[in-house]
């Protein structure tokens, strides 16, 4: 049996999938430093624990994802027509703002190699989206896997 090639998915459309994830994942790290880091050091520092983190970033994650699920649901249909009747000139359409974790992603290694243009990035409400349960995940992470705060 022959694979025929006009079916299934291109290697091209694959090898650009991958570097979406790839700039993915680097944002996800990047927040994840950026949540952590500055918490446990301060409390490592005054309290020599990691509770007050650990709880921190559970509710910075919950409310990240809370907020980014919100951004993330479709207009109305009332404004679905009237941004089809601004037509081209948009403020959404090619104008996607870039936030500072973003511009800080799209610098460091590996994503700064994947030379994706932010049109062809994951939108940032599903980067904000994915950062704040991968924030959940490691405050879940903190307590059942290391047992932060179970004790007396």
């Amino acid at each position: 049996m022959a694979a025929s090639s006009s079916k299934g998915v291109s290697p091209d459309a694959v090898e650009a999938f991958a570097l979406k994830v790839v700039d993915l994942a680097t944002y996800v790290v990047v927040l994840l430093v950026l949540v952590f880091a500055p918490l446990s050091v301060f409390e490592q520092v005054v309290f020599g624990g990691l509770v007050f983190t650990k709880w921190v970033t559970f509710l910075v994650g919950v409310g990240l994802a809370a907020y980014a699920s919100l951004k993330l649901r479709p207009d109305s249909p009332k404004k679905r027509a009237a941004s089809v009747d601004a037509g081209a000139n948009h403020p959404t359409v090619g104008n996607v703002e870039v936030s500072v974790v973003q511009r800080l992603a799209a610098a460091v290694p590996p994503a700064r190699w994947t030379e994706l243009s932010v049109g062809e990035r994951f939108s940032p409400n599903v980067k904000r989206f994915v950062g704040g349960v991968a924030v959940v995940a490691a405050s879940m992470a903190m307590e059942f896997v290391f047992g932060i705060g179970l004790g007396a």
